[in-house]
């Protein structure tokens, strides 16, 4: 039931991975992976419990009984960045549910850069072009991996834990060729790459319908040059009749929302406290900002959720902040 092949990994994929961290749970390093040609969960162990991450990639009717072997085996388990249906089936079981986080996904079909809400957007297109900076689409054989290096290391070193990449809920960036995934880079007056964005495949019955965008840039390229290269795939992806682009999970963005389900309220506190208290935005993880950065994309947002079955929540959230390496 353990170890999944990768290449029934990838069938899977393409046909159920159609959430934002499907790309993520298939073939992220460190992950262990629970199931058969069935369908899988990813997961890890941290401190004694088994930390899923994301719905198990199987067909919805399948999911219950392979949540239900992963529990025969594995009695102390927590689940991160579930959908509701998912949700509701670890409530049947005795889980606590709490809100995580929301997700954020563009409907290609009918997104315009419209509205006092995405003038960032619009601005950000508008100085790129004054500043001479141009975005291009390339795979990488077509540039040189230590520069994508660099801009990667470069991002790094901005945020509040600069000297490791985040993993887990967070995709750690792969500067190797990966199946349908896709790179698009800006680069400024003399050439130079200063920033990517890494779109990595959504699925659905066997078809690519959509990406799940991630961006870095350095340091010293304009700071919205990110909006501008975000604007030019969903462009590219609209061209394309791509149905979705997700930017995927805000944590602790709208957990003040109440679910039918019961919670730990100590745990509901407190993600709030640490969504609201500047010392941890400033120097564990800047929650406030990367909310904020995606909602100036507006788009649909859905709730995400936790669920864990033993135990004492916040000791539960001590072990989700080890396995995304933020302590």
């Amino acid at each position: 039931m353990t170890g999944v092949p990768v290449d029934i990994r990838v069938a899977l994929l393409r046909q159920y991975g159609g959430f934002s961290q499907a790309h993520s749970s298939t073939f992220q390093p460190g992950l262990l992976h629970f199931g058969d040609e069935r369908g899988f969960l990813a997961y890890k162990y941290v401190w004694g419990t088994a930390m899923v991450l994301a719905d198990p990639m199987a067909p919805s009717h399948l999911a219950g009984d392979l949540i239900d072997r992963f529990l025969h085996e594995h009695r102390d388990a927590a689940f991160w960045d579930i959908s509701y249906p998912v949700a509701r089936i670890l409530a049947t079981r005795g889980f606590r549910v709490n809100e995580l986080g929301i997700e954020t996904r563009i409907n290609l079909a009918s997104y315009t850069f419209d509205g006092q809400q995405k003038r960032n957007l619009r601005k950000a297109t508008r100085k790129a072009t004054q500043l001479g900076y141009v975005i291009r689409e390339h795979t990488l054989t077509q540039v040189d991996r230590d520069n994508v290096r660099a801009v990667s290391d470069a991002w790094r070193r901005t945020r509040t834990i600069g000297r490791r990449e985040v993993t887990f809920l967070t995709r750690p960036i792969a500067v190797e060729e990966e199946p349908d995934v896709r790179w698009f880079f800006a680069y400024d007056r003399i050439e130079t790459m200063v920033a990517c964005c890494i779109c990595d495949p959504l699925y659905e019955a066997g078809t690519l319908v959509g990406y799940g965008a991630i961006t870095r840039q350095r340091l010293d390229a304009d700071g919205m040059i990110g909006h501008a290269l975000k604007r030019h795939v969903i462009e590219t992806l609209q061209r394309e009749g791509k149905k979705w682009l997700t930017f995927g999970l805000s944590p602790v963005d709208g957990v003040d929302k109440i679910h039918d389900f019961d919670r730990d309220w100590l745990v509901r506190r407190g993600l709030k406290y640490a969504s609201r208290n500047w010392l941890f935005n400033r120097f564990v993880y800047a929650l406030q900002g990367h909310a904020l950065h995606k909602r100036q994309f507006g788009g649909d947002t859905q709730q995400s959720f936790l669920a864990f079955n033993k135990g004492i929540g916040m000791v539960r959230l001590i072990k989700l902040l080890r396995a995304c390496r933020i302590i």
